[in-house]
């Protein structure tokens, strides 16, 4: 979904789960049909917490990575106050596994904590930029009232997110090149 706001002279090559695919691979069993130094950007949103192996997910990544690369990549903070209420009161999300559960859908394997995921892309890149951001379903689906009060509630806890990300960001954002 993302192509159609590229400009016209931006060629896209998709890797994605559902949708448009250029390529298809099971990111758990590497390599990536991609020759080396093939692209000038690389998104990966998203992703590398439903992998298996994330740390080889991502130097498949940077091989495919041209060497002076621009990164946007992306995962989940699993620790935000929504998902804590919801293990508070014995609930799980969607992308939550059953524990003990042998991992046959697309579900979250890696739970990390925003350090977690700074951390983790600062190993493979040169981070020029973090951003933190909280965004719900609600503020996309629903009546057009249901939006409004989402949207509402929505700006009010993106604008946290950059106060206190760890409570309040929903995704964590890294922007930046190759080492």
């Amino acid at each position: 979904y993302l192509e159609k706001f590229l400009p016209d002279n931006v060629k896209y090559h998709g890797l994605d789960f559902d949708g448009h695919q250029d390529y298809s691979c099971d990111l758990n069993k590497p390599p990536i049909p991609i020759p080396d130094n093939k692209f000038d950007i690389i998104l990966c949103l998203e992703t590398l917490e439903h992998t298996i192996y994330p740390h080889r997910v991502i130097k498949e990544i940077l091989r495919i990575a041209k060497p002076d690369a621009r990164f946007f990549l992306s995962m989940p903070n699993e620790y935000n106050f929504y998902c804590r209420f919801n293990f508070l009161i014995g609930r799980k999300t969607s992308v939550q596994l059953p524990p003990f559960a042998v991992v046959e859908r697309a579900g979250h394997v890696q739970t990390p904590r925003v350090q977690d995921i700074v951390n983790f892309f600062s190993t493979y890149i040169d981070v020029k930029e973090i951003e933190y951001r909280w965004h719900s379903r609600s503020s996309v689906h629903g009546s057009p009232f249901k939006k409004f009060l989402s949207g509402i509630f929505d700006s009010i806890i993106d604008s946290l997110a950059n106060i206190y990300p760890s409570m309040f960001a929903r995704v964590v954002v890294v922007t930046g090149d190759l080492r």
